[in-house]
């Protein structure tokens, strides 16, 4: 057997040992939640993702090692960006695991969603995704949503999403799977006009035996148009060797559903998406979809201009240069992705954030724009104005009109360049008052690093952040005590 065979064969006999793992752990695998099926195809292991297979036979490698971005530095602004206090969102003295955020803010309320789990005890306690709200960033209320729907109490429910529609009514989206075995699983909303009382959850998919639906997001139509309150959802869905992007609309307050609609070009029988994120531009309707296709090493974004109802040809928004993910250390073995956020700003221009390693540097948060509906990106910038090589990953995204005609935005991320072992985290800031055209110099905002090595669990795979009024307000996991806890602070 050579080298190839042999690590191949290696690789595939630790993704069964970890599956085994998980099922008796209750932590959050990455991405595939619980495996989707019960054969691991060789490799078994590509780009820190677990390839799963009903016996057929896995094609060999899929991305090309493309090496590194190219560093290409932000143009600096001359305003500042400046923050307040950092506040506990949680605040839970006890050992349960709080990570992966949702955020949305309608103006008067601002309301965060996580991961509330408690490792390798979800038998005993209550496995459920939570809800932070607060009129004033300051006091929170925390509820920990219903695990029942559709006739099926779940083990463990997880990847929260948020957003509200023109009356100012939440939407929260999550998934649910069971504690061991794959099925059923389910993808579904829940809707809420006080951030602290929630609905009984709707399917939005209900998988009985046969796919499994992971890493969603949601988004609400705001506009004037005739699809003025539509709710999409957006997933991948991982049947045999295949991920495709799915997306799925309500036109009732989330009560029902539509079909899902395949999103992506691709026809193979070998695709790679994962990381699905819908945005609306909420001047004209058009709805907008972005993944990351891990086999092409391509951020691609799609659009829809009949509420969903079919798609245009996918655009490549940004390469990258991670596979499906790098182990950069000190995050408990979970390997970063690029975690990347799109959304449209009130001027109608798009913007994403995505985390990518770079020349010379590791991994930096780069920033790209289109201001021709997806049509044509801008050149990445790096976001980060450290000199070294330390660390940033998890971006946040957010935006607000900037009273003159363009956006204000605000990025936020983990960083580590104030550890010289490139290891413990703080998290930053960077804001663009003239649509991401200049941005103002790097900002601090917590007093305290992070160490999420020691937990499979990390960070998790992502972050948020939500504009109320003139601040921003990222939600982030941290790991300053011994346990994992929300916090925020205002951007302003």
């Amino acid at each position: 057997m050579g080298k190839r065979a042999v690590s191949a064969f290696v690789m595939s006999m630790l993704a069964v040992v970890s599956v085994l793992a998980w099922a008796q752990s209750n932590e959050l695998p990455q991405y595939i939640h619980r495996p989707i099926l019960l054969h691991v195809g060789e490799p078994g292991l590509d780009h820190g993702h677990f390839v799963f297979s009903e016996g057929a036979a896995t094609p060999a490698a899929i991305a090309p090692n493309l090496g590194a971005a190219n560093y290409v530095p932000s143009l600096s602004a001359s305003t500042a960006a400046s923050a307040g206090a950092e506040g506990d969102v949680s605040n839970s003295p006890s050992s349960e695991y709080e990570g992966e955020t949702g955020a949305a803010s309608n103006g008067s309320l601002i309301v965060s969603g996580s991961n509330h789990i408690f490792p390798g005890n979800c038998s005993t306690q209550n496995c459920a995704v939570a809800a932070y709200a607060s009129i004033d960033g300051t006091t929170w209320t925390r509820t920990v949503l219903s695990k029942t729907w559709s006739g099926a109490t779940f083990g463990i429910t997880f990847d929260p999403a948020l957003d509200y529609d023109k009356n100012g009514t939440f939407y929260y989206v999550f998934g649910g799977a069971p504690l061991s075995g794959n099925y059923p699983n389910s993808i579904a909303v829940s809707k809420s006009t006080n951030g602290t009382t929630w609905s009984t959850p709707a399917a939005v998919t209900f998988n009985a035996r046969k796919y499994f639906d992971d890493k969603y997001w949601l988004a609400v139509d705001r506009s004037n148009t005739t699809y003025a309150n539509r709710i999409y959802v957006t997933w991948d869905r991982n049947s045999s060797n295949n991920q495709i992007l799915y997306l799925s609309y309500s036109t009732n307050g989330g009560s029902t559903w539509s079909v899902p609609v395949k999103v992506n070009d691709g026809t193979s029988a070998f695709e790679r998406v994962i990381d699905a994120y819908v945005a609306v531009d909420h001047n004209t309707g058009i709805v907008y979809d972005s993944w990351l296709d891990y086999a092409r090493n391509k951020i691609f974004v799609d659009k829809s201009t009949n509420g969903g109802a079919s798609w245009g040809v996918d655009v490549s928004a940004a390469t990258t240069h991670t596979g499906f993910g790098t182990d950069i250390g000190c995050v408990g073995g979970r390997s970063q992705g690029p975690a990347h956020h799109l959304t449209v700003g009130p001027s109608g221009t798009l913007y994403l954030a995505y985390a990518d390693t770079v020349t010379g540097r590791g991994y930096d948060i780069l920033f790209t724009k289109s201001t021709d509906q997806g049509a044509t990106w801008s050149v990445p910038v790096t976001l980060n104005d450290d000199s070294g090589a330390a660390h940033q990953f998890h971006p946040t995204l957010s935006v607000t009109s900037n009273g003159g005609g363009g956006d204000k935005v605000a990025v936020t991320f983990y960083d580590r360049r104030d550890d010289s072992q490139n290891c413990l985290s703080h998290v930053y800031v960077t804001v663009s008052t003239d649509s991401g055209t200049t941005w103002s110099a790097n900002v601090r905002l917590t007093t305290a690093q992070s160490d999420f090595d020691g937990n499979p669990n990390g960070p998790g795979d992502y972050s948020s952040s939500a504009f109320m009024g003139s601040s921003a307000w990222p939600f982030f996991s941290d790991h300053r005590t011994t346990n994992f806890e929300i916090y925020t602070a205002p951007i302003q």
